[in-house]
């Protein structure tokens, strides 16, 4: 078995990256480091050191035209040489970009995307990928030179979690601790074709620049500071890293509040509490869980210093981030919401009875008319909750509306002395600039707020004759 062969699999059982007869999907580009990774899963498998269940997995870029198109004939004709299958696919990546991206941003995000849709319907829970010692050190000065902290020099690790939590798969990286000029000795002494990326050359592109000018510069005229330097940096914040993922995992529990559909709610007291960089490496937690498993958007140090500042704002603070994510001090949490939020509810009728599907809000809501059971209006009340009230149905005037908040709007609450403005209702609440748009509102044809759904009825509308009708109005999830 080849000397790179060996040292590969040494670095996967001392990383646990992957264990005999496992399922593995390739991403295979047909170029010379993917090529080399099959090979010597190859060999391991030949040797009995580390059989495994071998596929591949080609996304076509569309970017260069007919060489496009070669490279993943290419890949087809190697894996039909060597009795693999594979799965391709074709995108095309300069569109994406052009919808804010970069090219090199949209080719990664089309090219993880794809993968991880292949890995999971072949149901295999582990993707390997085939980046090297090079491609460390390059990423590694690429963030350094962006200004990263501790979390971006920690570039590449060997293993990592994708796809989220719904259906978690791994991400691993058996050649990190070899370098691309052994990768393509190997390949040279197995007579092994490859394919060529021209687009490699092109200095236009940063990474390109740092592979062609600044590593050998760097080499020649600092040789301390060559690529195991910086591969050793990056494996030092690893670690570095993981031991701060692990003190974060003991606080997440008290720290974050709530992780619902479009923001996360971290508690403003245990987030004060933090260290500074325990703080930025929540808010990064956030965003991930914001972007559901997604790349997170990309912030600075100044956004992460920012956001770590709103611990000691005044209630309202609220920075604006990339990638449409707002964060937002108030009563007592730190709320960091997405673009993507809900929609003001309605008008929307709500049959009596009868059932409303409030898509907006993702909520069902239903209405019955019923009596007072013998137990008396009590029992009623016992039951009573943010999500299930009885209302006198000889107060109401029907028929019925749900709808969001109006300027203007004014409500009663139950037990209050008198009316007042909706916006204050929602204040003493202490519910979220972010959720009072869309948290839907029970009106009678009259205009009177009945039901702030999830919070207290009016106080005219409350059961005071016990042989009068009910109306039952409950509301529950309509999401799947």
């Amino acid at each position: 078995m080849d000397d790179l062969s060996v040292r590969a699999v040494e670095f996967i059982r001392r990383n646990g990256l992957l264990a005999p007869r496992q399922g593995l999907l390739v991403g295979f580009s047909g170029g010379p480091d993917s090529v080399a990774l099959v090979l010597i899963l190859e060999e391991l498998a030949d040797s009995g050191d580390l059989p495994l269940e071998v596929h591949l997995a080609h996304l076509n870029h569309c970017l260069r035209g007919g060489e496009s198109d070669a490279d993943e004939a290419f890949c087809r004709r190697f894996a039909r040489q060597h009795g693999l299958p594979i799965e391709t696919g074709r995108v095309d990546v300069a569109e994406l970009a052009g919808r804010g991206r970069s090219l090199e941003e949209a080719a990664r995000g089309a090219r993880y995307g794809f993968l991880t849709q292949v890995a999971r319907e072949k149901g295999l829970k582990t993707i390997a990928l085939a980046h090297h010692a090079d491609d460390v050190a390059e990423t590694v000065l690429m963030r350094i030179m962006r200004g990263c902290g501790i979390r971006g020099l920690g570039a590449m690790a060997p293993s990592r979690p994708a796809g989220g939590d719904s259906q978690p798969l791994r991400i691993v990286r058996p050649l990190l601790e070899l370098r691309k000029v052994e990768l393509l000795g190997f390949l040279e002494r197995r007579g092994q074709p490859f394919c060529k990326d021209g687009s490699n050359l092109d200095t236009a592109y940063l990474r390109n620049r740092i592979r062609h000018q600044v590593i050998p510069v760097l080499e020649r005229t600092w040789p301390e500071l060559n690529v195991e330097a910086l591969c050793a940096l990056n494996a030092a914040a690893v670690r570095i890293n993981a031991a701060m993922d692990t003190v974060l995992d003991g606080q997440w529990g008290a720290l974050c509040k709530d992780a619902g559909s479009g923001a996360v709610a971290l508690d403003a007291e245990a987030y004060a509490a933090l260290p500074q960089e325990l703080r930025k490496l929540a808010v990064r937690r956030a965003l991930v869980v914001l972007a559901g498993g997604d790349r997170p958007p990309g912030l600075s140090r100044g956004h992460y210093d920012r956001v770590a500042s709103l611990a000691t704002r005044p209630v309202g603070a609220e920075l604006s981030l990339p990638g449409g994510v707002t964060a937002r001090r108030e009563h007592g949490l730190i709320y960091l919401t997405s673009g993507r939020r809900a929609s003001p509810v309605g008008p929307l009728d709500l049959p009596v009875p009868g059932s409303l599907v409030v898509q907006s809000a993702g909520l069902s809501i239903t209405s019955e008319l019923m009596t007072c059971p013998a137990e008396g209006q009590g029992d009623l009340i016992s039951r009573a909750g943010p999500h299930e009230v009885f209302l006198s149905l000889d107060a109401i005037e029907l028929p019925l509306a749900v709808r969001s908040r109006r300027p203007g709007d004014r409500f009663h609450p139950l037990g209050a002395p008198g009316v007042r403005k909706l916006k204050e209702f929602f204040i003493d609440r202490r519910v979220p600039l972010h959720e009072r748009d869309c948290t839907p509102l029970v009106v009678d044809a009259a205009g009177r707020i009945a039901w702030v759904v999830g919070h207290a009825i009016a106080e005219p509308f409350k059961l005071t004759d016990i042989s009068g009708p009910v109306l039952h109005l409950t509301a529950c999830s309509s999401r799947l």
